[in-house]
């Protein structure tokens, strides 16, 4: 069984439960149940491993993360975008707006502090953070119906009236397990059997 940890951002509940029931109709559309592995969530850290011996320090950092967080901008908010297909990974996205400030202040203390654990390789860059919720992952599907999934997304999307705003609430420490995906995290083999469970939670 392979082991990583995330970093991930959850929204607030009344954000967060419209979005799921748009994610559960496309990938129940389209037959794509990767993203629905998961929990609803924005990943600031993704699939990083982390040594047992090392998992207190990091939810203390994470803690510090959470309060200076709160400190700087309690409960911010983060402009809903559009959706988007992201066609090299057979995925579908609803997209935030770029450049809110708590929120890339959010990512890059996590991210630093997923960076701290031993043995954390190839995190990606602070620059390369993409504020995002995943509706329909690794689906596999051509490119004409990935865009008909882009289209269906954005029309559920609006059917359901997702609010404009989303409000962070909080941010989690995450232990994901996978046989299938083996050293390979980032290829999506683990859609085959990811499982996961919450570690810790801290008020944001």
């Amino acid at each position: 069984m392979s082991v990583r940890y995330g970093v991930e951002l959850v929204f607030e509940p009344a954000f967060t439960a419209r979005v799921y029931r748009a994610r559960q109709l496309v990938c129940g559309q389209f037959g794509c149940w990767a993203a629905e592995m998961h929990l609803l969530r924005m990943t600031l850290a993704p699939y990083f491993p982390v040594p047992e011996a090392r998992l207190a320090g990091l939810s203390a950092d994470l803690a510090s993360v959470a309060a200076a967080s709160r400190q700087f901008s309690p409960a911010f908010a983060v402009v809903r975008g559009g959706v988007a297909a992201a066609p090299e990974t057979g995925s579908v996205f609803l997209e935030f707006a770029d450049g809110n400030e708590a929120l890339l202040a959010l990512q890059a203390a996590a991210q630093s502090a997923a960076a701290k654990a031993d043995g954390v390789v190839n995190l990606p860059a602070a620059a390369e953070f993409r504020p995002r919720i995943a509706l329909l992952e690794y689906g596999g599907l051509p490119a004409p119906i990935l865009a008909d999934a882009a289209e269906f997304a954005g029309a559920v999307a609006a059917d359901l009236n997702i609010p404009p705003l989303a409000r962070a609430w909080r941010l989690l420490l995450v232990r994901y397990e996978s046989a299938a995906a083996g050293d390979d995290w980032g290829g999506g083999r683990w859609a085959a059997d990811v499982s996961w469970r919450q570690l810790q939670s801290w008020p944001l």
